[in-house]
C-alpha cells in the first residue's frame, strides 16, 4: 500500500500545487476586482458631488447676477442725490416720469397730502383705445415702482364713445407715496 500510496501521492501532488496556485490566483483576481468596484463607487458619488456643487455654483451665480440687476435697477429708480430732493418734488418727479413713460389720455392729481409721516398723491390716468398689452404693461410699471412707491387703488375698463364712435376706456387710481423724512 505505501507504494499505491505514493504513486497516488505522486498524481495528485501537482493536482493540489495547481489547485492551490489557481485559489491563489482567484483570492488576488477577486481582491482587486471588489478594490476596482468600490473604488469606482467612490469616483462615481466623488463625481455626483462635482456635479451637483457645480449645479450650485450656477446658481450662486445666477443669484448674484440678479443681486446685482435688482441693486441697479433700484439705483436707477431712485435716481441720483434721492436724498436731497424734497417729498413734493420726489412725487412731482414721478408724476412727470409715469406721464413721460406711460403718455395716458389724460392725468388728473390732487392735492399733496401728509399724514403720519408719508407724503401722498393721488393720481387718475385715463386711456384711450390702447391694446391690452399695452394697458397690462403700464399697471406693471406702476407696481415695479420702489421710490417713490406707486399704488394702485382702481382700475376700470369700460366702452365709451368720442365723437360718435366706439371707444375702450381704461382707468387707472393709484397714489405714489414716499416718507417726510427724504426731506434734505
Amino acid at each position: 500500500m505505501n507504494h499505491t500510496n505514493s504513486t497516488y501521492d505522486a498524481y495528485i501532488r501537482p493536482l493540489k500545487v495547481r489547485f492551490w496556485f489557481a485559489s491563489a490566483l482567484f483570492m488576488v483576481v477577486a481582491v482587486v476586482c471588489v478594490s476596482l468596484a468600490r473604488t469606482r463607487q467612490r469616483q462615481e458619488r466623488t463625481y455626483a458631488d462635482l456635479v451637483r456643487a457645480g449645479e450650485g455654483f450656477d446658481k450662486l451665480k445666477k443669484a448674484n447676477a440678479n443681486r446685482v440687476q435688482a441693486l441697479t435697477t433700484l439705483k436707477a429708480q431712485r435716481g441720483n442725490a434721492t436724498e436731497k430732493k424734497s417729498p413734493e418734488r420726489l412725487i412731482y418727479g414721478k408724476i412727470d416720469e409715469i406721464r413721460e413713460r406711460l403718455r395716458p389720455d389724460d392725468v388728473i392729481v390732487a392735492a399733496i397730502e401728509k399724514k403720519g409721516g408719508e407724503v401722498s398723491l393721488a393720481y387718475t390716468l385715463k386711456f384711450k383705445n390702447q391694446d391690452y398689452s399695452t394697458f397690462l404693461n403700464a399697471i406693471s410699471y406702476l407696481q415695479e415702482s420702489a421710490l417713490p412707491v406707486t399704488t394702485i387703488n382702481d382700475i376700470t375698463i369700460s366702452k365709451g364713445e368720442d365723437s360718435g364712435k366706439s371707444v375702450v376706456l381704461f382707468t387707472i387710481t393709484g397714489k405714489v407715496l414716499t416718507s417726510e423724512k427724504s426731506k434734505p
